[in-house]
């Protein structure tokens, strides 16, 4: 069955409801990130407006904030520290948490800031000459795994053909797997250890880009595989990775999906349940070697689109989410962590392509300098 762009355009959006309209209006910056947007709560404003630009004008919320930091503590918070603030204060003021946090760890903020400059220096390039660094091409190839329903619903992106193609025109390499648009999360891995296998004579090392549901499956493949099969293997880019499942798996959503496009295969959607999920996860385990960054939006009430909005009213429940997953199940730990403020699941209203390429970029040039700095 195949479904016309408008009416799937029609049909997205009106599963969304206009409650991005209502809320507080506000400006501030997370780590260097300015946002103007609605927030779901005064607390969430008065974090974001003054607390966070060092203006203390609320002492009893001032020191409420205040006991959240406390000396030593390292890295980020989980989906039940999550869920407990968003009841405390609200939503907002958890995923406001987050990011702030995020921009607090040295490596993430050294990361972010390399990233900052690659993606300037990609978006100011001419486009009939794009900058291209010899050594990386040479060196380096991506292998790229879409996302569910990948063929059917291309229009979400989930195809990745815009990145595809941008790195191309930039001179990599590229790869694609075509897994199973509906299949099990298990199913594919097996199919992408495959293709990640097939690389490892090609003479360059290997990215791996994943998009949600591929998430999961490339964990899993690189699990499998282990250290000595992923030796060529450099880096793996986890975007908006579902790495725990969601529960709007566990509430069976399906029915919606296939009134879009017509009947899926219900093992996808199962192998995305919480339980099952975050068993899979507990049992992961990257070779070491592996250099992971994780990549996602930080919606707020105001900017979520209206892509997202379908799913994010109902995840409130659970905690701060982008409209899809929860904010602390797309981060696999001890990675670094890049996170948009403002972006839901989507990742709309950002040029994916230049993000892409700047990732990959800067993937490279912080492997090369650890490479530096270890001989």
């Amino acid at each position: 069955m195949t479904i016309s762009l408008a009416k799937l355009f029609s049909l997205l959006i009106g599963l969304a409801s206009s409650a991005a309209c209502s809320g507080l209006a506000v400006r501030g910056s997370v780590g260097g990130q300015t946002i103007a947007t609605r927030v779901d709560s005064e607390v969430a404003r008065y974090y974001l407006a003054n607390y966070l630009a060092g203006r203390r004008v609320n002492p009893t919320l001032d020191e409420r904030f205040d006991r959240l930091y406390p000396r030593g503590v390292n890295g980020l918070p989980g989906r039940v520290e999550l869920k407990r603030l968003s009841d405390d204060f609200s939503v907002d003021f958890g995923a406001l948490y987050l990011a702030d946090r995020i921009a607090h760890l040295n490596d993430d903020r050294s990361f972010r800031t390399a990233f900052d400059r690659a993606r300037e220096a990609v978006r100011n390039a001419h486009s009939s000459e794009p900058v291209r660094s010899a050594s990386a091409t040479a060196e380096y190839e991506v292998l790229l795994v879409p996302t569910y329903l990948y063929k059917r619903l291309p229009v979400t992106g989930a195809d990745l053909a815009v990145p595809r193609a941008a790195l191309q025109r930039f001179g990599f390499t590229c790869h694609f797997v075509e897994t199973v648009e509906d299949g099990a999360i298990e199913t594919n891995a097996t199919i992408v250890a495959a293709a990640i296998k097939s690389r490892a004579t090609s003479g360059r090392r290997l990215i791996l880009i994943s998009a949600s549901k591929s998430g999961p499956e490339i964990a899993v493949a690189l699990t499998s595989l282990g250290d000595f099969e992923t030796r060529h293997v450099a880096a793996w880019i986890n975007t908006v990775g579902a790495l725990q499942g969601t529960p709007l798996a566990d509430e069976r959503l399906l029915p919606e999906i296939e009134d879009l496009i017509g009947p899926v295969d219900s093992a996808g959607m199962e192998s995305l349940t919480t339980e099952r999920s975050r068993r899979r996860f507990a049992a992961l385990r990257i070779p070491a070697h592996v250099l992971i960054v994780n990549y996602f939006g930080i919606p707020l009430s105001g900017s979520i689109s209206s892509w997202a909005n379908a799913g994010f009213g109902p995840l409130r429940k659970y905690g701060p989410n982008d409209g899809i997953l929860l904010l602390s199940d797309m981060i696999f730990p001890g990675g670094l962590t890049v996170a948009e403020l403002g972006l839901d699941h989507f990742l709309l209203d950002r040029h994916i392509d230049i993000a892409t390429v700047a990732l990959t970029t800067t993937v490279i040039g912080w492997i090369e300098q650890r490479r530096g700095e270890n001989n």
